[in-house]
C-alpha cells in the first residue's frame, strides 16, 4: 500500500544489479515498512519477476504466499522466558501475527506475547541463531535474506556480533532491518546499510486501504484516514473498534469541560461512560486524545490546515486550543500517555480515569492562577 516512490526506487535497485547487503527500512509505526521489507525480500527471491511484482506462480512464490520459503529468515523482538530463548521458537506466532496485520506495532506483538508486563527484546542468543542462519546455504541457489523487525531491540552485545555480519557478509545475502527510528541502533551499524526512508502513509492511501481491505464506507474512511495521521495500524483499530469518531470527539468534549470547571460529579459521569469501553477501546480513546493534543499544538502554532483537522473537530478545536496550549504541555501529555500505558497493566479503570481527571482539573488549575 502506498509508497510508490521508494517502490520504483527498489525496483530500480533490482533491475541495476545495486541491491547492497544490508538495508534499513526506516518508518513511523503504520508506515508499513515491514510489509514493504517482505514484498521486496518476496521480489528478490521470485524466479520470474515481471518488472513491477513477482509472479506469484513459480515455486518460490508459491513458497512465500505458504511462509515456507526456506531463504527467507526472521528475526524479532520476544519476551525471555529462558536464557537461551530465540525468535525460532516463536516464528508461528510472529508469522500469524502480521498475516493478521501487517502494519502492527511492538506493543501489539507483546501483547500477543503475553509477557506479564514485560518488555522485548532482541537478545543476544538471538545473534547466534542470526549467524547461523545465514551461515547456510541457499536451499535455491540464489539469494538468502534475512529480515530483523524492530531492529531498534537489539540487545548491544546481539547488535555487536550483528555488526561483524555486516562488516564480513557472505555471498549473496541480504539483510534487512526494519525500525521507527535509528537512535537505539549502534551508529555503525547505521553506516553499513542503505538507509530506505518508508515516511508515513498519505490519507488517500489508508482510506483505500480501509475501503478494500476492511470494506469500510467511504466517508468513514475519509475520516478514520484524516485522524489516523498516516498510521495504517491506527486506522484499523479504529475501523474494526467500531466506534465513530465522534463519538470519542463527544466523550473527549465532555471530560475537558468538566476539568476546566473542575466538575468533579460532571468528569464521574463522562468517567462511567469511559469506563464500559473494553481495555482495547479505552487505549484507542486515549490515543485519540493525544493525537488531539498534538494537532491542537499544531492548529496554534502553524495554522488549521496543518492541523488536519476534520470539520467538527476544528469547531471544538477552535475554542477549546488556547485552554490546552497555554496548560502544562508536557504534564497533560503525560497524564494520557501514563494513563494509557496503566490500562495495559490491567489497573482498574474506573479508578485510573478518576485519578486522570483530578490531574488534569490540576493543570488546568495552575493555569488558571497563572492568569491572575
Amino acid at each position: 500500500m502506498g509508497h510508490e516512490r521508494v517502490k520504483g526506487s527498489l525496483r530500480k535497485m533490482v533491475s541495476d544489479g545495486h541491491v547492497g547487503h544490508a538495508l534499513y527500512f526506516l518508518g513511523p509505526d503504520g508506515s508499513g515498512n515491514l510489509p514493504l521489507a517482505i514484498a521486496f525480500a518476496s521480489y528478490i527471491l521470485c524466479e520470474n519477476p515481471d518488472g513491477e511484482d513477482r509472479c506469484g506462480q513459480c515455486a518460490s512464490c508459491k513458497q512465500l504466499s505458504s511462509w515456507s520459503h526456506p531463504d527467507l529468515h526472521f528475526s524479532f523482538p520476544i519476551i525471555k522466558k529462558k536464557p537461551h530463548d530465540t525468535s525460532e521458537g516463536h516464528l508461528q506466532t510472529f508469522i500469524g501475527a502480521i498475516k493478521k496485520d501487517p502494519y502492527t506495532t511492538l506493543k501489539t506483538w507483546e501483547s500477543v506475547l503475553e509477557g506479564e508486563n514485560k518488555r522485548s527484546i532482541i537478545p543476544t542468543a538471538e545473534s547466534d541463531y542470526i549467524v547461523k542462519s545465514l551461515s547456510l546455504k541457499s536451499f535455491k541457489g540464489g539469494h538468502k535474506i534475512l529480515i530483523i523487525w524492530r531492529a531498534d531491540q537489539l540487545h548491544t552485545a546481539a547488535a555487536n556480533k550483528l555488526l561483524k555480519t555486516l562488516e564480513e557478509p557472505t555471498e549473496k545475502t541480504i539483510v534487512i532491518l526494519v525500525a521507527d527510528s535509528t537512535e537505539s541502533i549502534l551508529p555503525t551499524i547505521i553506516s553499513r546499510t542503505h538507509l530506505i526512508n518508508c515516511g508515513s502513509l498519505k490519507d488517500e492511501d489508508i482510506e483505500k486501504g480501509l475501503r478494500e481491505d476492511l470494506h469500510v464506507p467511504a466517508e468513514s474512511a475519509a475520516t478514520i484516514a484524516r485522524v489516523s495521521n498516516g498510521n495504517y495500524h491506527q486506522a484499523r483499530l479504529l475501523a474494526e473498534d467500531g466506534t465513530n469518531t465522534s463519538e470519542y470527539l463527544d466523550i473527549f468534549k465532555s471530560w475537558m469541560r468538566s476539568c476546566v470547571k473542575h466538575d468533579m460529579p460532571e468528569a464521574f459521569a463522562v468517567v462511567e461512560e469511559i469506563a464500559k469501553y473494553t481495555k482495547d477501546r479505552q487505549q484507542n480513546f486515549l490515543e485519540y486524545c493525544m493525537e488531539f493534543l498534538h494537532k491542537s499544538i499544531l492548529y496554534s502554532y502553524i495554522g488549521a490546515e496543518s492541523s488536519r483537522f476534520d470539520k467538527e473537530a476544528l469547531e471544538f478545536a477552535e475554542r477549546f486550543s488556547p485552554y490546552m496550549i497555554s496548560t502544562d504541555l508536557e504534564g497533560f501529555h503525560n497524564v494520557l500517555s501514563h494513563g494509557h500505558y496503566m490500562i495495559e497493566r490491567n489497573v482498574n479503570s474506573r479508578l485510573l480515569f478518576l485519578k486522570m481527571s483530578r490531574d488534569l482539573m490540576t493543570l488546568y488549575n495552575k493555569k488558571k492562577k497563572g492568569n491572575r
